[in-house]
């Protein structure tokens, strides 16, 4: 990457033209630093999306010690770095495990009293986050699509993408602790 064009104009203080060029040049590489580290596609994206916004801000403070690309991507690690030593301290599932193969599509076309063939969602959800909540009721239960859970919201697309991804993931947590917690009590009575 050429930084002197983007070094002039952050010189001229036109850090938006500046940013754009980084953007072009650099979001891609920034995207596969992530997913080398996570192993896992959309948290690489969510991740990717989060080191680039912390460039933004921090463009006026690059003080050209360092490369634009070495800084950029220590941004990026860690940015990395955190979300991964955040996720080794809280139990995570893949949603794919076979103890919950069909929670999510029992979802799909239910309404609340139908859902999971006798498993009561409706606590799982009351322990969600209420972003978690309204977008997962907006698009499984009311059968939104992406376009109009995010116009009901007033929320941009990948801002509900992104809480939906969180929300199935935190649900299928959920689900796995009440599954677990039931095992144990039976466990005991045994």
């Amino acid at each position: 990457m050429d930084e002197t064009d983007i070094r002039q104009l952050l010189a001229a203080g036109r850090q938006r033209e500046a940013f754009e060029l980084i953007m072009d040049r650099i979001q891609e590489k920034v995207f596969h630093l992530a997913l080398s580290m996570t192993h896992h596609e959309p948290t690489a994206r969510d991740l990717a999306q989060e080191a680039l916004l912390r460039v933004w801000k921090a463009l006026p403070t690059y003080n050209g010690r360092a490369s634009l690309s070495t800084w950029i991507y220590t941004i990026t690690r860690n940015v990395c770095l955190t979300e991964l030593t955040r996720a080794a301290r809280r139990p995570t599932v893949p949603l794919d495990a076979p103890e919950f193969a069909g929670l999510l599509e029992s979802f799909a076309g239910a309404d609340s009293s139908e859902v999971a063939s006798g498993m009561d969602i409706e606590p799982m959800l009351a322990r969600l986050p209420e972003k978690y909540q309204q977008v997962l009721r907006l698009f499984y239960l009311e059968q939104k699509s992406y376009e109009e859970t995010a116009a009901l919201l007033g929320q941009p697309l990948g801002t509900v993408k992104t809480n939906l991804f969180r929300a199935r993931k935190e649900l299928a947590r959920l689900a796995l602790l009440n599954e677990s917690q039931t095992f144990g009590s039976q466990t005991k009575r045994a």
